[in-house]
């Protein structure tokens, strides 16, 4: 079967063209335009191309280190979880006490759809809510806070969000967030796609208002240790994926054992640093 099959009932009802490659996808068409519809098409966007596949794999391989040995009552904040990708799967390895954070309710009800269809609700909460100002949750509430899929740098304040995460996070507690747009490799990435005035905006202007937030490791650590972390360390991530309209097919399982085993053997080294994504890791004092 046509691995894209699998994922076709996610596109029931979407009047959109997705024979060419994603980024030409006219996203509009959907009508009406409601946060579910979106979250339905990234699901299908992420479930049928290798390298957003391998994204998920990568930092929920990272999440699945950093919880080995917590137990599994744990209380879990996947800060910004969208449709679970994150939170599922964990839950599925026996994880009880995992809340789901989102600004859009439409992105919660399908997470609670597939946890639902996976027998798992019963381990999960689902609670609308911005990580930049999340008063519905009390001080020093959970073991362990991610942030996954670049929320940090899309969530519009990354200091405010990484203070709130923090402040949400119990003494002791740790704090991971993957996906950042390092400044360095935002730039690389620039200047091969030949996109001269957006290269200069961003090498000359650093302060200049973007919708996404680009970030070098020290001004990242600079606002783990002001929001009250401890222990703050930066690592790149996702350094050796595929060009981005490579779709799932016979080769899938060899792109993510070779690249899945490139990322976890180069994350922490320093060299590395502006190749790809950043990760941030720090532990509450």
């Amino acid at each position: 079967m046509n691995p894209e099959a699998s994922y076709a009932h996610l596109l029931e009802g979407l009047a959109v063209d997705i024979s060419g490659h994603w980024t030409e996808w006219d996203w509009k068409q959907i009508a009406p335009m409601t946060s579910y519809d979106h979250a339905r098409l990234e699901e299908y966007r992420d479930s049928v191309i290798v390298a957003y596949r391998l994204y998920n794999r990568i930092g929920l391989e990272h999440l699945k280190r950093l919880l080995a040995e917590a137990p599994r009552d744990a209380k879990i904040l996947d800060a910004g979880g969208g449709t679970g990708r994150k939170a599922i799967p964990l839950a599925g390895e026996g994880f009880k006490h995992i809340t789901i954070l989102d600004h859009a309710p439409g992105w919660l009800r399908l997470a609670e759809e597939k946890a639902k269809a996976a027998g798992l609700l019963e381990n999960l909460k689902f609670v609308v809510g911005d990580v930049r100002d999340m008063p519905q949750i009390e001080d020093e509430s959970f073991d362990y806070v991610f942030a996954m899929g670049g929320v940090v740098s899309y969530c519009g304040d990354p200091a405010a969000a990484i203070k709130e995460m923090s402040r949400v996070l119990k003494k002791g507690g740790k704090l991971v967030a993957d996906g950042i747009h390092n400044r360095l490799g935002s730039l690389h990435l620039l200047s091969n796609m030949g996109s001269l005035e957006n290269l200069e905006e961003m090498a000359y202007n650093p302060e200049g208002k973007s919708r996404i937030a680009t970030l070098m490791p020290e001004g990242l650590e600079e606002m783990a240790v002001a929001a009250g972390l401890k222990k703050a360390k930066v690592w790149s991530e996702f350094m050796f994926l595929p060009d981005e309209g490579i779709r799932i097919g016979k080769d899938t399982e060899r792109w993510e054992r070779v690249v899945l085993e490139l990322e976890m053997k180069y994350y922490d080294e320093p060299r590395f640093l502006g190749a790809g994504m950043s990760m941030l890791y720090a532990e509450k004092g």
